[in-house]
């Protein structure tokens, strides 16, 4: 992974034009995020350093894993037709040099709210009927995304936001997202975030003909289990990867209803559905997972 950039706000106001109103807002990955407004509207501005040995010409394909990355999440952003996706905004992937460093940027929507992980740190568990309206809403950004082919492989709770207006859930960073009829970007690397691999996410040797919408469906349930109770399924302060790994493969996890009260039986069957070690455990479909939320 290349360096992040170290940009003023200032420097990318004055570099990238039609911006205004640039504030820092973090970074993660790969990427530092700005906010910024273009034509009064807020956006996110992400800006990445282009390794040295790219050569920017117009007619080659990106060969570098930053660029790749970058570009397979502006398709999918722009592709992508659920509204629990998060949508690009009016700059597509750009290069430039901004302080002396050769750049690329994309933006955004600016999503105001807080992410899953924000939420879950500083007000607790979801009720019940969150779970489900989280569990619905993400899993028809799955379902949108396997429509192209596509699996996000990175569905956590640092990557859902929950919009302040509608409370509606939307699904980030699609920079992972595994094209199963394009190049693979991970160069027989494991990418994503280990505590919410599925099972089939460790065997690098059946990707291409073994990932499917399923294995998101595993780290939505993994996602949703935390939200439930508060507690990761497999992960727990002191556990190192040898041993998640175990816990990932093999036992299952206890019912979310034996660590909250008046949990809904329904809601502990799909959520340790979803959790089932092999893709036939799970739900044949997203339209099924949807059906079965529906009704709970």
């Amino acid at each position: 992974m290349g360096n992040l950039p170290k940009l003023s706000p200032d420097q990318v106001e004055r570099a990238i034009p039609d911006l205004s109103n640039v504030q820092h807002v973090g970074s993660g990955g790969q990427k530092v995020v700005y906010q910024v407004t273009i034509n009064e509207n807020p956006y996110a501005l992400k800006i990445a350093l282009v390794p040295e040995v790219i050569q920017l010409e117009e007619e080659e394909p990106p060969t570098d894993e930053v660029t790749a990355r970058a570009q397979r999440e502006v398709e999918t952003m722009r592709d992508c037709t659920s509204a629990h996706m998060v949508k690009l905004g009016p700059l597509g992937l750009t290069f430039a040099e901004i302080g002396g460093q050769r750049v690329l940027y994309f933006t955004e929507e600016f999503v105001a709210g807080a992410t899953l992980q924000e939420m879950l740190k500083t007000s607790g568990p979801l009720s019940g009927d969150e779970v489900v309206r989280l569990g619905l809403d993400i899993t028809d950004a799955v379902k949108s995304l396997w429509d192209l082919g596509k699996v996000h492989r990175d569905i956590k709770p640092g990557n859902v936001m929950r919009r302040e207006e509608s409370g509606d859930y939307v699904l980030l960073d699609a920079g992972l997202a595994f094209d199963i009829v394009g190049d693979s970007l991970s160069q027989g690397l494991l990418v994503g975030t280990l505590a919410y691999f599925s099972p089939e996410q460790f065997d690098y040797t059946s990707r291409r003909s073994g990932l499917d919408f399923r294995s998101d469906m595993f780290s939505l349930g993994a996602t949703m289990y935390e939200a439930a109770t508060g507690k990761h399924p497999f992960w727990e302060p002191g556990v190192n990867s040898a041993k998640l790994h175990s816990r990932i493969m093999l036992p299952k996890p206890p019912p979310p209803s034996t660590l909250i009260a008046n949990f809904p039986s329904a809601l502990d069957d799909i959520i340790l559905r979803m959790l089932g070690k092999s893709q036939h455990l799970r739900f044949r479909t997203c339209d099924r997972l949807i059906q079965a939320l529906r009704e709970v």
